[in-house]
């Protein structure tokens, strides 16, 4: 084993003692529910309930809703599984444009789409950071798709702020506008770990004190679960005018694939043309793009679904704050279990799969140390009684976990 080699395995071993090593499982999946081939040599696994998903509205699995799609004249008329090109090249096939029209219709703004969520953030948050003389002010929870998309030149100026901290984000805000040619405020809709929403209404407000300040929200968790016909946070608060950037992904709630970011139009030729995430990947297949635009069709429709969920959410985080003496957190479809450090979290996941649930530890660099957590993704074709009778299990493990660790 040469020097690279050892020093990777010292690596690996470190994650090991740490309870944050990784591995990727084979797994299938039946409605909401998963099983995972841990042991090759067991060829009847145990069916799990999957809270580790986020088909918030439970599109993927739900047949009449995939049935209608393979009806449509979307899905007869783009059956190409490649693209088998960039968009700059052939692979800008007509049905981008038709996605791309309904959005920038829809939302007021020029839609530009991309391989994902995270292909948008390092493709846009890439591009503004070529800006010479920018400042991005980040909130500390943001994904890590945000930051790897400002790492990608060295010369970048960020600072960030803690969780929703609007105080602390001010006085960067008064400290720093008079430095920068502009200042890009980066925040989500609604958070993937923590599970709460951004205060839009603040951000909006401390934004438009400055002529030179813009406002850049990822709604990855919100676009479709959340508001007024599914069209998130921001439309819901009637804001959409007052956001420069809004991050959509299509691969949640909406059970497709792929992304886009919508702005004004001086922004989105500069992202064509200077976009890496963009230029240099081979665009998704048309088919792809025909699913998206058939779920986004149908948002309207789904306003039972986002019911379900909203009414499931809160009264699953009311069964665990009344019973159990932990941290509990998220304002909607993302509930976090706040357990602290990796073995514990690792620990509680593991207890959880023997009895017959999927929600894996979310760890660090994730989430910062210390904060490990179990994270509840609900979808709104669960069952509440499965839901309902998680909390005892979790209490138990709870208890079993206190008596074992005085």
């Amino acid at each position: 084993m040469n020097n690279v080699q050892s020093q990777i395995a010292q690596t690996l071993e470190c994650l090991k003692r740490d309870s944050n090593y990784r591995v990727l499982v084979p797994q299938k999946h039946k409605g909401f529910q998963i099983t995972r081939f841990t042991n090759p040599t067991n060829k009847n696994p145990q069916w799990l309930l999957n809270l580790a998903s986020n088909d918030y509205l439970g599109l993927a699995s739900d047949e009449s809703f995939n049935a209608m799609f393979l009806d449509s004249t979307l899905f007869k008329e783009n059956l190409y599984f490649s693209s088998s090109s960039s968009r700059l090249l052939s692979g800008n096939f007509e049905i981008y444009a038709q996605l791309e029209s309904h959005l920038s219709h829809t939302f007021g703004k020029q839609a530009l789409i991309f391989n994902s969520g995270f292909h948008a953030n390092l493709g846009a948050l890439g591009a503004l950071n070529s800006l010479k003389n920018v400042l991005f002010i980040a909130d500390k929870s943001i994904h890590a798709s945000h930051i790897d998309g400002l790492k990608s030149f060295q010369t970048t100026h960020l600072k960030r702020f803690s969780h929703n901290d609007m105080q602390r984000l001010e006085q960067f805000l008064r400290d720093n506008a008079p430095k920068y040619e502009a200042i890009f405020i980066l925040s989500e809709g609604l958070f993937s770990m923590e599970g709460d929403f951004a205060p839009i209404r603040t951000l909006v407000t401390l934004k438009q004190q400055f002529d030179n300040v813009y406002l850049y929200l990822d709604e990855a968790h919100s676009i479709g679960s959340f508001g007024k016909d599914g069209l998130g946070v921001c439309a819901d608060f009637g804001l959409l005018d007052s956001i420069d950037f809004l991050v959509l992904t299509f691969g949640k709630a909406l059970a497709s694939m792929g992304a886009c970011v919508l702005c004004n139009g001086i922004f989105y030729e500069y992202f064509v043309n200077f976009s890496r995430a963009l230029i240099y990947s081979t665009a998704l297949p048309p088919l792809n793009i025909a699913r998206s635009l058939f779920s986004f069709l149908e948002l309207a429709n789904l306003n039972n679904q986002r019911a379900n969920l909203a009414r499931l959410s809160e009264d699953f985080k009311a069964l665990l704050i009344k019973n159990l003496d932990l941290e509990v957190l998220g304002d909607y479809n993302i509930i976090s279990l706040i357990l602290g450090d990796n073995a514990k979290a690792v620990h509680f996941a593991k207890k959880l799969e023997q009895r017959g649930y999927f929600a894996p530890a979310i760890k660090s660099p994730t989430i910062p140390k210390n904060r490990a957590c179990l994270r509840f993704s609900l979808s709104a074709n669960l069952p509440f009684e499965t839901l309902e009778s998680l909390v005892p299990i979790l209490k138990k493990i709870d208890y079993e976990y206190l008596s074992k660790n005085k």
